[in-house]
């Protein structure tokens, strides 16, 4: 019997990074896990060793992990979450040193990572985006009435809707701004795009180390919290060529590597999808694109190891499948009944979005003690409390 390979992997307690971690270990690879999160010690049951990071500094955090993938010497490092694709942007060489990455530029980070420059970027290809507006003129355009809402929301890759506000009037425009300023070091102010949840989309891509397009993953929400913009509560698997090629533009121009996720807004006013953000990495619900037929992480290790000469088809997986995630499908459903909605189309609607969802749900609760760990965490430490990750890009 050959000597197993060995993939380390970070966020290995977060749902995005089990995925990867029952992936990998199905295929065959050692797995050894790394989280800065603290769910009292667990780890997933298919993990062979797991490592806490610290929490605080990108210094400390970067030192940690390089140090830890020096000790291990894993044939991959599998970055998932935006904190360890940093991590290995910044210090690329030392790491690539070390072990197989495949990760974008430092300039290519920053220019998805920081929403200004990601937005000028998408203006300057013809990519269909948000307008951006600084304080003065949005001001005037709430105080003419001219709209009757903006978006005010970190610079930043914060995540998981956090950090974003709906503002209607100039005194919540400058609370949003102070509190964004406050807590993240910046705020960018954008037009509203009119639309409830069906009107997002998202495109997940995976490149090859020479910048070929490995993969494409799309899907439509069909629920989110919270309710007026952020993650996907549920979702469904769609083939949308037309929005893969439309951002492509972006990460062409910055020969990208790795894993990318682009989130649009279908504008009601004109029937255009409208580049909301583009995040540097692989989204939460990598299960949902494996359960659909697409092993994301298992192709980009591959794809790390070399090991993929030809690119596979795209948009080889199922169309139509639904997704939730548990806690916040019955956060936004209790919502609406909370608001007075008929119980009965609800109820109906949530069953329908329900339907399919048994297998991923088993393979989710297929190794709980994670789970129960980050529920436990949050309840001595809840996620806005928790200290803030800073990039300097």
């Amino acid at each position: 019997m050959g000597i197993r390979r060995r993939v380390l992997i970070t966020n290995g307690v977060a749902e995005s990074g089990l995925a990867a971690v029952h992936s990998l270990a199905a295929a065959g690879f050692e797995v050894v896990t790394a989280d800065f999160r603290r769910p009292f010690g667990v780890r997933s049951r298919h993990a062979a060793r797991h490592h806490q990071l610290p929490s605080g500094s990108t210094e400390e955090f970067t030192a940690a992990l390089l140090a830890l993938a020096r000790h291990y010497r894993p044939d991959v490092l599998l970055p998932v979450g935006t904190r360890p694709v940093y991590a290995v942007v910044s210090r690329h060489d030392e790491f690539a040193a070390t072990t197989a990455v495949n990760v974008p530029s430092r300039a290519a980070f920053r220019a998805a990572y920081v929403k200004s420059a990601c937005m000028a970027e998408c203006r300057a290809l013809g990519i269909p985006c948000p307008e951006v507006y600084p304080p003065r003129r949005a001001r005037a355009l709430l105080e003419s009435g001219e709209t009757d809402r903006l978006v005010v929301k970190p610079d930043i890759d914060a995540g998981a809707a956090n950090g974003v506000h709906y503002v209607r009037t100039v005194d919540e425009l400058g609370a949003a701004i102070d509190d964004c300023t406050r807590r993240f070091g910046s705020a960018l102010i954008e037009e509203y795009i009119p639309g409830g949840p069906t009107a997002m989309k998202t495109v997940v891509l995976l490149f090859a180390p020479d910048g070929r397009l490995a993969a494409a993953f799309t899907t439509r929400k069909l629920r989110q919290w919270p309710p007026e913009g952020g993650v996907s509560a549920a979702s469904c698997s769609t083939h949308d060529r037309g929005l893969a090629e439309a951002v492509l533009p972006f990460f062409r121009k910055w020969a990208w590597r790795g894993a990318a996720e682009v989130e649009l807004k279908l504008d009601a006013r004109d029937g255009v999808h409208k580049v909301i953000e583009i995040n540097p990495r692989f989204p939460g619900y990598l299960r949902f694109a494996r359960h659909c037929g697409l092993d994301l992480p298992l192709l980009a290790v591959r794809l790390a190891l070399g090991e993929v000469d030809a690119m596979p088809p795209l948009f080889a997986y199922r169309s139509g499948t639904h997704f939730i995630s548990p806690k916040l499908f019955v956060q936004a459903v209790s919502r609406d009944l909370r608001q007075g909605a008929d119980a009965r189309a609800v109820l109906r609607e949530s069953w329908r979005q329900l339907q399919g969802t048994g297998p991923l749900l088993g393979a989710m609760f297929g190794d709980p003690l994670p789970m129960v760990g980050r529920f436990l965490a949050d309840l001595r430490s809840p996620p806005a409390a928790q200290p803030l990750f800073r990039i300097d890009c």
